[in-house]
């Protein structure tokens, strides 16, 4: 057992793994439990204390942790350790969380946004270690991003900095969760992508996806994959708005690398080379043929590795 090691955790409205990190980005347990649904704050500290403990103790001579990082789907203040808003938890909402754990655990506790805890695991031992500026996009039920700029997570100034999935691409399109309309959200996660093939699907019934009445993302790949016309225009479509906020993006930012992370992006042979005909249609020459697109290497784990290398770094 190393001298030396943080807790890491990362707390989604389903599930939360809590694991003990080495420094050099080892992952030695790991303890994974479900998220309270009762909708009561005192709950959900709880069942992170309790995976906590039982990851401390379920190791051989463990000592104490020197520290533990909380990444959480939620507008985070890692400043003062507090829950601005979290869509699937809202009884967490205003809570002194990290403190409230502290208390309990006799740790010190940093929290941190969970796309941005993948966007420095990945900085740190993924797809975008060595590069002083990348952006991270995560492609799920929702979008999320992760900034790093000049080498160092770029929080903003009250820590909700890289909400990717907030770009708006159609001024006038559909009405998003956060209250605007048209994010790209709504049109590049995998909810959407169930969404636009539905819509194809109503002018073309002679596609192999026709009469699915469970139809999800990984059935509409693998319909690409089969050269099914609906899924790969349903994906054509995915990258062409994906494309639009990673112009913006670049045109603002001028990364490096754009990684792109999450279950959506296993159709990645699908959507890039729309992704790329947008930059470069809309970017300014030189960041546009300059910036890398490519795949994120930690898959699961980016988020409990970002957390640790936060802790780490307020040790």
């Amino acid at each position: 057992m190393p001298d030396e090691y943080v807790l890491a955790g990362d707390v989604g409205g389903t599930n939360l793994r809590i694991a003990a990190v080495a420094p050099a980005g080892i992952i030695l347990h790991q303890v994974n439990a479900l998220t309270p649904k009762t909708g009561v704050a005192a709950d959900v500290v709880d069942g992170i204390v309790r995976a906590a403990e039982l990851c401390i103790s379920s190791m051989e001579n463990p000592g104490r942790p020197a520290g533990f990082g909380l990444a959480l789907a939620a507008l985070v203040d890692s400043a003062d350790g507090r829950i601005q808003s979290s869509p699937n938890l809202p009884e967490l909402n205003a809570l002194p969380l990290a403190e409230t754990i502290s208390n309990n655990l006799k740790l010190s506790v940093v929290l941190e946004n969970d796309a941005t805890a993948a966007a420095i695991g990945e900085h740190w031992l993924g797809s975008s270690q060595g590069a002083r500026n990348s952006v991270f996009a995560t492609l799920g039920t929702g979008v999320g991003g992760g900034l790093i700029l000049n080498g160092k997570p770029y929080r903003g100034i009250d820590g909700t900095a890289g909400e990717i999935g907030h770009i708006c691409v159609e001024p006038k399109g559909l009405l998003c969760g956060c209250g605007s309309r048209g994010c790209v959200e709504q049109y590049a996660s995998a909810t959407a992508v169930v969404r636009i093939a539905r819509e194809l699907l109503e002018s073309d019934p002679g596609s192999s996806l026709s009469g699915n009445s469970n139809l999800t993302s990984k059935a509409i790949y693998e319909a690409a994959v089969g050269g099914d016309l609906v899924a790969l225009d349903t994906f054509r479509i995915m990258g062409r708005y994906l494309g639009i906020a990673f112009a913006d993006l670049v045109d603002v930012l001028n990364p490096e690398l754009i990684v792109v992370g999450g279950g959506a992006a296993g159709a990645w042979d699908f959507f890039i080379d729309h992704v790329r005909a947008e930059i470069r249609g809309r970017a300014f020459k030189h960041p546009a043929d300059r910036v890398q697109l490519v795949r994120a290497k930690l898959g699961d784990t980016a988020g409990i590795l970002g957390a640790a290398r936060v802790a780490f770094g307020h040790i």
